[in-house]
């Protein structure tokens, strides 16, 4: 499969913006982040929300990417489209937790190293720091699982062009 790394790199920059778009919208503009429940269902429902409707669609309208290695939406049976958008719901959340988690072990390494108040937040969630991570975390998770898609579509156990 020849996928042109530049246009990678564009569908990275849009991943970007958009995770960026969420955390400003969602962390910054309400008052999800008080509240830890909250912040483990609304979060990642709406990150899910913006790559199932703004993220992937211009994407794959805009950009040759392993992401068009789906079938069209419209040639999915119903339950095809529930099962994908299960799996993309679980991902998200994975993504999500893993930056929390990171987060979290930032904060308290810096508070552990620099003997501060343990109450403090030394490392703040910002729109571009939780656009990074959740973009770092979203393609590790992304690569691994065009591997094997790659895999299954090819037959082959050599998925060097990944």
């Amino acid at each position: 499969m020849d996928i042109p790394i530049k246009e990678e790199i564009k569908a990275l920059f849009i991943r970007l913006w958009f995770s960026g778009l969420v955390c400003y919208l969602v962390l910054w503009g309400s008052r999800v982040a008080n509240d830890f429940l909250d912040l483990l269902l609304l979060l990642p429902l709406a990150h899910f929300i913006c790559d199932l409707l703004l993220t992937n669609t211009i994407i794959k309208a805009m950009f040759k990417t392993r992401l068009n290695l789906h079938k069209k939406y419209s040639e999915l049976k119903s339950f095809q489209r529930i099962k994908m958008w299960v799996y993309a719901f679980i991902e998200v959340f994975l993504t999500v937790v893993l930056v929390i988690g990171i987060y979290e072990g930032i904060n308290r390494l810096i508070i552990h190293i620099g003997g501060l108040d343990p109450s403090s937040v030394p490392f703040p969630v910002e729109p571009f720091g939780y656009a990074f991570l959740y973009t770092f975390v979203y393609y590790i998770f992304y690569f691994i699982k065009y591997k094997f898609m790659l895999n299954l579509l090819q037959g082959r156990s050599d998925a060097s062009d990944l």
